[in-house]
């Protein structure tokens, strides 16, 4: 069953599984923002057991489509750009932000305000620490944490790796 909030605003092309919640003023599904591709829209999937608290916007695709995987939890203000493939378990904490063509791995962990470059690949079971920034020079390995601007590799993210 999905839950979608009266005030959430849903694109044409957008598939949505089921056990999805999507809250209040949610904006999901429409043209990338990319200068002379806003009349492409791949479009968005979301996918079962996802969380979307609320006012986060999720763009369309212009070259691929812009998916979220099964049981993210994407909290209030996050930004999804255009052409974005976040996998499994999923967390974007309040404010966090992806740019386009980002690719995010299983069980990765997004602190506040986090902002990610575009094109850039986290890997599996990565944590980055409140405003952290990822650039595109960053170096990210899987199970580690990361803070800072640009961020740095404080340690093993055990919990993670223990979470198998």
């Amino acid at each position: 069953m999905k839950n979608i909030h009266s005030t959430a605003v849903i694109g044409k092309n957008v598939t949505i599984e089921d056990d999805v919640y999507i809250g209040p003023y949610c904006i999901i599904g429409f043209p990338p923002e990319w200068k002379g591709k806003e009349d492409q829209n791949k479009g968005v999937i979301i996918r079962k057991g996802t969380t979307i608290t609320g006012m986060v916007t999720i763009d369309g695709g212009a070259e691929r489509t812009t998916e979220i995987g099964s049981d993210c939890y994407i909290m209030k203000h996050a930004y999804i750009a255009h052409d974005c493939i976040l996998g499994n378990n999923v967390t974007m904490s309040a404010g966090s932000k992806l740019a386009g063509f980002c690719t995010i791995g299983d069980k990765v962990n997004l602190g506040m305000g986090v902002a990610i470059h575009q094109k850039s690949i986290i890997p599996e079971g990565v944590m980055i620490g409140m405003n952290g920034v990822v650039t595109k020079k960053s170096k990210l390995e899987p199970y580690q944490k990361y803070a800072g601007v640009p961020v740095k590799n404080i340690g093993s993210n055990e919990r993670a790796k223990n979470n198998n």
